[in-house]
């Protein structure tokens, strides 16, 4: 799988690498824009944000893995056939972005509302990319037929063994979907600004604690859980407080 999609004057790029350029080319675009009164230092904020994600996603998968990785490690930073994790994508990607806020000194609730809003485009564009390069695949069922057909599908595993599958791409991209309907209205209602970030990673976190029961991929277990699922829930609860903090810290501002 992760066939070719662009192909011009030698220069190749898979869907995996498509679809996670496209994911962060469009919220680079949506913060540069909203920045657009100081739009070098959002750029600026635009590049430590991918550093830290991809620094993130990759060393978390790394870690996970670490009883093949320990065994390869020229492979350990390769980046370009999948194995990032969303995880530690997610905490580079937001300690990179709001660092570069501080030193540029800019406005620290107008970064985070942007990166609310940036949440559910590359959450889309990563679920994309799984189903396009065999990653993220649920697991096995008895039979399409016990399946509405947008539900389950036939598709490989990562050694390209084809099974009837729960099709786990197309709910992760509607939960995007809705994630990113949430944002818009709470930027259209201007309520929560300074919040809105911690609570859409919140409510995303535990969406996936749910769909990660039903993925295939191995990935050790903590808790009588995967890993995976308990970092889903570990993530749920740290943007929870501070989500919590950032409410609570609201009338103090005011009061000043």
């Amino acid at each position: 799988m992760n066939p070719i999609l662009v192909q011009v004057a030698g220069l190749e790029i898979r869907a995996f690498t498509f679809w996670i350029g496209l994911g962060a080319l469009l919220c680079a675009a949506l913060i540069v824009w909203r920045g657009r009164a100081r739009p070098m230092a959002h750029l600026d904020v635009v590049i430590a944000a991918a550093l830290g994600g991809a620094i993130g996603a990759r060393a978390e998968h790394v870690a996970l893995h670490w009883a093949y990785f320990s065994a390869h490690i020229g492979e350990a930073w390769s980046l370009s056939s999948g194995g990032l994790n969303w995880h530690g994508a997610l905490l580079g990607a937001v300690f990179g972005a709001l660092s570069m806020a501080r030193w540029r000194r800019l406005d620290a609730v107008q970064v985070r509302d942007s990166l609310a809003l940036c949440l559910p485009i590359a959450a889309a564009a990563i679920w994309q990319a799984c189903a396009a390069a065999t990653c993220g695949y649920g697991i096995e069922v008895r039979t399409l037929a016990d399946y509405p057909a947008w539900l389950a599908l036939e598709s490989p595993d990562i050694y390209g063994v084809v099974a009837p599958r729960l099709n786990l791409p197309v709910i992760g991209i509607a939960l995007a979907a809705l994630s990113g309907a949430l944002g818009l209205l709470l930027a259209w209602r201007k309520v929560l600004s300074g919040a809105r970030l911690w609570l859409l990673i919140a409510l995303y976190a535990l969406s996936m604690a749910a769909v990660s029961g039903f993925r295939a991929e191995y990935v050790p277990y903590w808790f009588g859980l995967r890993a995976d699922q308990v970092l889903d829930l570990i993530i749920a609860l740290w943007a929870a407080a501070l989500c919590f903090r950032a409410l609570s810290s609201r009338p103090q501002e005011r009061k000043r």
